[in-house]
């Protein structure tokens, strides 16, 4: 089989998108090289990426601009052509493929960045949805949503989910831990970490809000915020303000991964009450480093963190003070969730993600020929 995939994600930023088609992608030329793939891209591809994909003999990295693509895996006969982030710019003999992460933005109504606005780009994705051979997503509430707002029927939807990297696990010595503490000014000793920086669909904010109505917490410990702050921090930093939670809460930006791992495996617990998430990789990641978790109940994140997390209303922010302090107050119940976590976070993989999406291609190449 001949496999044309769409992977222009991996020339950019690798968080979220490119990070889970890295991780599918050298899962599935591994576990399946009896087939050969084509990687188109409009950019050239990072060299660590060149190397480890070009590697393999059964791996072609096509330069090509996008708008060619359609054109090129016609010349290169493909079988199938898959489009890894929303798009579907080619075709192959058997049918077309499309990835579709999440609709958070249309399920919450929040503000779009794109140029035209968001009400093209929905009625644009939702063609192409309906146009696809398949539409693949990460979660069972990601497609339910699809179904939803896009109409496509269920039966042309397959769960693609993604694993914990490998990177994430936890942090031998007490040593590490306090150096990455004592780089982001967290001088209270116990934290509580959450992630998401500015955007608003990650809540922050009412986390902010929760943290000030939890007595025990605000008094001794810091209030540890990782992720971008560049755009819409203006309504975190007014919660912040009206808490009087000044020396209590760190905007620590981006950190690198060694230092992201030591602040999951030293944090009291990690909080998470997002409002939508396609999947909710987080909470997983901590869970992987040894982390307590408190999750938001909302959307796929219960599909995701099963039962090791506690479960709160996103919305409820007293709820989510007295989840916290219990966590934080009870040795037991941290240690349960810890060892529950450590399952959880180890019963997806990279693996199975492949073989999942490898039936996809070999369902619709039997369906063709039959």
């Amino acid at each position: 089989m001949r496999i044309g995939l769409d992977v222009s994600p991996l020339a950019r930023n690798r968080a979220g998108v490119g990070t889970y088609i890295a991780h599918l992608l050298t899962a599935l030329v591994r576990i399946a090289p009896d087939h050969d793939y084509w990687f188109y891209t409009p950019q050239p591809l990072p060299e660590k990426d060149r190397a480890a994909f070009g590697a393999h003999p059964h791996v072609r990295i096509v330069r090509c601009p996008t708008l060619l693509m359609g054109l090129r895996a016609r010349w290169d006969q493909v079988d199938l052509f898959h489009g890894l982030n929303f798009k579907l710019r080619g075709w192959g003999r058997y049918g077309g493929i499309v990835t579709i992460y999440d609709l958070s933005v249309d399920r919450l109504g929040l503000p779009s960045r794109k140029l035209f606005g968001q009400r093209r780009s929905f009625l644009r994705t939702k063609r192409t949805a309906l146009r696809a051979s398949r539409v693949v997503t990460i979660s069972e509430r990601s497609a339910a949503d699809i179904v939803e707002l896009f109409g496509v029927p269920r039966e042309r939807i397959a769960i693609v989910s993604p694993a914990v990297s490998p990177e994430f696990a936890p942090v031998a010595g007490s040593d590490t831990i306090s150096a990455v503490k004592a780089r982001y000014g967290i001088s209270r000793g116990a934290y509580v970490l959450s992630g998401g920086g500015a955007e608003p669909r990650k809540n922050i904010a009412m986390l902010v809000e929760a943290f000030g109505r939890a007595p025990r917490l605000r008094d001794r410990m810091n209030l540890v915020v990782i992720g971008g702050m560049d755009h819409g921090a203006d309504a975190i930093r007014e919660a912040v303000g009206r808490a009087g939670l000044e020396s209590a809460v760190i905007f620590p930006g981006h950190v690198p991964l060694d230092d992201l791992r030591a602040l999951y495996a030293g944090c009291a617990l990690f909080a998470f009450p997002s409002l939508y998430e396609g999947f909710g990789m987080p909470p997983l990641e901590a869970m992987a480093c040894g982390a307590p978790v408190v999750c938001s109940n909302a959307s796929s994140l219960p599909e995701a963190v099963g039962d090791a997390a506690l479960l709160v209303d996103p919305r409820d922010p007293d709820g989510w003070a007295q989840a916290m302090t219990r966590v934080a107050d009870d040795a037991a119940l941290r240690e349960d969730l810890r060892r529950r976590g450590a399952l959880r976070a180890k019963a997806f993989s990279w693996e199975q993600s492949a073989r999942d999406l490898l039936t996809v291609y070999q369902d619709l190449m039997k369906g063709k020929a039959a």
